[in-house]
């Protein structure tokens, strides 16, 4: 049992380490090699719009746990071979195919890799989160070391490097043993589709979650070479930077597991949303670098309550049989506004600069905290004391 433990923990680490060591700066090598920022909007909507059109088809392949542990080996096994394969090309259109065949082949992997976990800690009764701390904790390592190993031996090392963590992941899986089927259990109530469609308070959430976390998804995404391209900030600082607000967002989170039911859904998400107000409203006035990476860390204070709010608050507002089904739509919802919205963030990034684009962005989620006041969904307690385990966003 504890060796078995081991290798989970062993396998969120190095997954995750691997994922840290190029996801965080797959923008800024691009820009670095020449690409526009209106090509990167491009490249930065494929993954959620092809996340759109493939998650269905994968969790339709995905049956058992025998199934999603073969696929998680496969899905591993080519994206680190695709993530080696972007330092060995070069221009827009190779760039957007590689980042289109990750999107395709492999974007699902978070989610059944998170749903095969919480099955086994479900099974032998540990909490999942225990095993998903340590890629949190891998990503405040791999992020404070990568930019450092940028300045002094290239982005393509550093991405070489991270396929090759990837490469290992594989191994690690094979490792691990497979799952028993699931024994049958008592019946449970049939999804209801047409219930879920006649809830208001679920399409007041939506368009609240959509307008803030989209939003907030295009941002950061331009974030990184915000900084290091427009204001000159070195790219070991950004890793710096990068550690520093994940390991802020696992503090908050830490906290807020333990002592958040002190708190309401809706006073989270207030605090959350003026925070990310301020820091994009900081963003759009040219201030000092120093004041913007003291506001960065913001990121991580507003990310973590999103992080232990958004379910339960999903949880409240729909009933038991319908969670699955909301979570699938609101994550659907906002990919695709993101997708499209990074491709206009691109354009006007290119025209008017990162001022009017951040600008932009501010009464975007101006109008969402507004949305949020105005047609605050309201709760249902009929789920408050149900345990939703092995879910994550």
């Amino acid at each position: 049992m504890k060796s078995e433990i081991f290798k989970y923990k062993l396998f969120f680490f190095i997954r995750y380490f691997g994922d840290a060591l190029f996801y965080p700066f797959m923008s800024i090598y691009f820009i670095a090699k020449g690409i526009s920022e209106q090509q990167l909007g491009i490249i930065l909507a494929i993954t959620p719009i092809a996340t759109v059109i493939v998650n269905p088809i994968w969790n339709y392949i995905v049956k058992d746990t025998r199934i999603s542990q073969i696929v998680m080996r496969v899905m591993t096994l080519i994206e680190g071979v695709l993530i080696i394969a972007i330092t060995q090309v070069s221009g827009f259109e190779l760039y957007a195919l590689l980042v289109c065949l990750i999107a395709m082949l492999c974007s699902p992997f978070i989610s059944i890799q998170d749903g095969f976990s919480a099955t086994f800690a479900n099974e032998n009764q540990i909490e999942f989160s225990s095993l998903r701390i340590y890629a949190s904790i891998a990503y405040v390592i791999a992020t404070a070391i990568a930019g450092f190993l940028i300045l002094f031996l290239g982005y393509e090392f550093l991405f070489i490097i991270s396929g090759v963590f990837f490469l290992i992941t594989v191994f690690i899986s094979w490792w691990i043993k497979p799952l028993d089927k699931a024994k049958d259990q008592s019946e449970r109530p049939k999804r209801n589709f047409q219930a879920l469609m006649r809830n208001k308070e679920f399409f007041k959430y939506l368009l609240f979650y959509t307008l803030i976390a989209g939003t907030i998804r295009i941002g950061d995404s331009f974030f990184g070479v915000y900084v290091t391209n427009d204001m000159g900030l070195n790219t070991n600082w950004w890793g710096i930077i990068y550690a520093a607000f994940v390991l802020l967002e696992v503090i908050v989170l830490r906290f807020l597991t333990l002592k958040g039911y002190q708190f309401s859904e809706k006073k989270l998400f207030l605090i959350a949303n003026v925070l990310i107000l301020f820091r994009y409203i900081t963003y759009s006035l040219n201030l000092p670098l120093p004041i913007i990476i003291i506001t960065t860390m913001l990121r991580g204070v507003s990310w973590g309550i999103y992080l232990y709010a958004h379910i339960k608050y999903i949880i409240k507002i729909v009933k038991m049989e319908n969670i699955t089904m909301a979570i699938l739509i609101v994550t659907l919802l906002s990919s695709i506004y993101a997708g499209v919205g990074s491709v206009g963030a691109g354009w006007v990034i290119n025209v008017f600069g990162y001022q009017v684009f951040y600008l932009v962005l501010t009464g975007l989620i101006t109008i969402g905290l507004i949305a949020f006041l105005v047609f605050t969904p309201k709760v249902d307690q009929i789920n408050s004391d149900s345990k939703i385990e092995g879910i994550t966003c």
